[in-house]
């Protein structure tokens, strides 16, 4: 999994600076004309409103409109849409996690092949995932809660915003590596929140944005990240992989272009996203919306980032059992 940038990334980013300054005039030519960016979800939501952060300022660094195109649906609409776009630089994907990864062990049917039909261009940021539970439940650590559920199995109420969701994942791979019970209670939006807060369930697990506000004035206590390390806006809330080692789930967005798209756009559009990315004004309110940037490096190291993502859910979808539907 990308990390932090290291003194080495760095250097490589610096060295693709230098090379950008020294390309021949004729890869410098492009882009000539707006850009266009589709979103495989409807407008308004998290994937929307972060790629809009990044194509503002990517519009001015690339000195051309950045036009954001929204395809509403499982993301399959948008990203077939892109796979089957011309490969002539203009046309990229901004891709969660679930279009180039998880949709493969969740539906019998997916309109392309991740692998085979996109190129690798940048990453965009992690996005892990809170656990939290009603403070009247009276845990303060993920160690505490596991305790309690194995004292009363099947008393604890886990929302989640559905049993196939990255949250719903999370809680099951709780379950089986805990060795407890708890009872999964699915949901539509933002409401398992809510009714943990009233007492209706017990714990949930959703993104840093949708628990940030409720932790801080004391309606719900966070109990753990998924993330590999700690995150700043909870410092005193420990990783899941403290308590169970190598426990880490979390949903990213990276950019991808179709592929056979020529080398130069897609050297230029990962060049211009790193440094964008490495802005305080952008990482701010990207991380403000629960989206961490830790590294991209160059497209191979993108691609070699999304083989091993597939390898881990590989993993995970036979430790689930999860089956295509």
């Amino acid at each position: 999994m990308l990390r932090t940038p290291s003194r080495k990334w760095i250097a490589a980013l610096l060295g693709s600076l230098l090379c950008a300054a020294a390309a021949p005039a004729a890869a410098q030519s492009w882009p000539t004309r707006p850009v266009k960016m589709v979103v495989p979800q409807a407008a308004g939501g998290a994937p929307d409103i972060v790629a809009r952060v990044v194509c503002e300022r990517l519009a001015q660094m690339l000195g051309q409109t950045v036009l954001v195109e929204n395809r509403a649906g499982d993301g399959t609409i948008g990203a077939q849409a892109v796979a089957r776009a011309p490969a002539d630089g203009y046309t990229y994907l901004f891709a969660p996690a679930s279009v180039l990864v998880t949709n493969q062990y969740l539906m019998k049917i997916v309109p392309y092949s991740a692998e085979d039909d996109f190129a690798s261009v940048a990453m965009v940021g992690m996005s892990p995932l809170a656990l939290v539970a009603n403070p009247d439940l009276n845990v303060k650590t993920l160690a505490e809660l596991i305790k309690l559920a194995k004292a009363e199995p099947d008393k604890l109420a886990f929302a989640s915003p559905g049993r196939r969701t990255l949250p719903g994942f999370l809680g099951e791979m709780l379950k089986i590596r805990a060795g407890i019970s708890m009872l999964h209670v699915p949901y539509k939006g933002a409401q398992s929140v809510l009714d943990t807060i009233a007492g209706r369930t017990h714990i949930t697990v959703q993104g840093i944005p949708a628990i940030a506000g409720a932790v801080q004035r004391g309606e719900l206590r966070a109990l753990a990240v998924s993330s590999a390390k700690r995150l700043p806006e909870l410092p005193g809330v420990a990783t899941f992989s403290e308590t169970l080692p190598g426990m880490e789930v979390m949903g990213w967005f990276a950019v991808v272009a179709p592929s056979r798209t020529p080398p130069e756009p897609i050297q230029r559009m990962n060049l211009e996203l790193n440094r964008l990315l490495l802005d305080s004004y952008v990482s701010q309110k990207l991380r403000a919306l629960g989206v961490y940037f830790e590294g991209s490096g160059t497209p191979d190291q993108v691609d070699a980032f999304f083989r091993s993502e597939r390898e881990r859910w590989s993993r995970i979808a036979r430790e689930l059992r999860i089956e295509p539907e």
